[in-house]
């Protein structure tokens, strides 16, 4: 019996190395497409896979993300419906993340986009004020987005949260459909984190609509996925102020193009899809003990939920 990993455009020979140190004695793997029996393959690790292959695989009984996300999966409409599909959810993942976002915070409250343009002028100046009070609202407060709320918090600031689900974070103001809409929530922050799954009901979210119930001189940080934000609304709600600025992570199309307006615009800092990297360590340990749950019939760690899309 084999296990497949499907990662294009990769060297996956670490990973094959490293899962072949934590199986049971036996088992295969095999880096696709030079899988030597297709019959033989009963879990596939996958990270934005070519659409359709899953199927080539008779006997597959798991699909194991190689992220947290799961939509280049879910988009797929040859995935085997009856095939349960994991996802990575990992501390090395979660404390990246933290790290990333709260980055993204400090440098807006301490006003670095000032210093640095002080700096290419060599002018000697503080911006007044020096530091910007700042109320940080979430969208999304799974594994991510409470753990990364929880830091913001412990640094000392105003952190609230949105979410589908009514969810209890100590020290964070949460809410959901229940209490108020998303629109009267975006009213009350001046910094927007999206750190939500992409699904359909969440592609195209930060939208114009959406960006322009913020207060004048707002900040957003979008480290959840490209599709959730309107590239050309956020220009124009910074076009028109009520956007100053913006930390991207994601985006529709990466790498971003050359000339997609991002690149050049003032105020928007771009990093390439790096806020939170899978641990090649971390994600074979996670693998490995799902192979060994699913020969044995035990629950899967992680399992997705198929009709949520996480």
């Amino acid at each position: 019996m084999s296990i497949a990993i499907i990662i294009p455009d990769r060297d996956n020979s670490g990973l094959k190395a490293t899962l072949e140190t934590l199986l049971p004695a036996g088992t295969t793997v095999e880096i696709y497409p030079g899988i030597a029996d297709n019959t033989s393959v009963e879990m596939a690790v996958v990270w934005k896979h070519p659409h359709g292959c899953l199927r080539q695989f008779p006997n597959l009984q798991l699909i194991q993300s190689y992220g947290a996300g799961v939509e280049h999966l879910l988009r797929d409409q040859d995935l085997p419906t009856d095939i349960p599909v994991t996802r990575i959810v990992d501390t090395c993942l979660t404390d990246s993340m933290k790290k990333y976002i709260g980055m993204a915070v400090l440098a807006i409250h301490k006003r670095l986009d000032f210093y640095l343009q002080k700096q290419r002028e060599k002018i000697w100046e503080a911006p007044e004020p020096v530091e910007l009070d700042l109320r940080i609202g979430f969208l999304g407060l799974g594994e991510l987005g409470a753990a990364c709320a929880a830091y913001l918090h412990a640094m000392g600031f105003e952190v609230s949260g949105f979410s589908q689900s009514k969810k209890s974070c100590p020290g964070i103001s949460c809410f959901s459909p229940e209490d108020l809409s998303l629109h009267r929530f975006v009213e009350n922050v001046n910094v927007l984190v999206c750190l939500l799954p992409l699904t359909p009901a969440t592609e195209g979210i930060l939208s114009y609509t959406l960006l322009s119930r913020m207060p004048p001189g707002s900040y957003l940080i979008n480290a959840g996925r490209g599709g959730h934000l309107v590239d050309q609304d956020l220009l124009r709600a910074m076009d028109e102020g009520i956007i100053a600025g913006a930390f991207l992570d994601v985006f529709h199309q990466e790498p971003l193009p050359h000339d997609h307006p991002f690149w050049s615009r003032t105020g928007i800092f771009i990093t390439p899809h790096s806020a939170s990297v899978t641990n090649p360590d971390s994600a074979a340990s996670i693998t490995a003990e799902n192979y060994r749950r699913m020969k044995s019939c035990l629950p899967l760690l992680n399992r997705v939920k198929r009709e949520k899309g996480y």
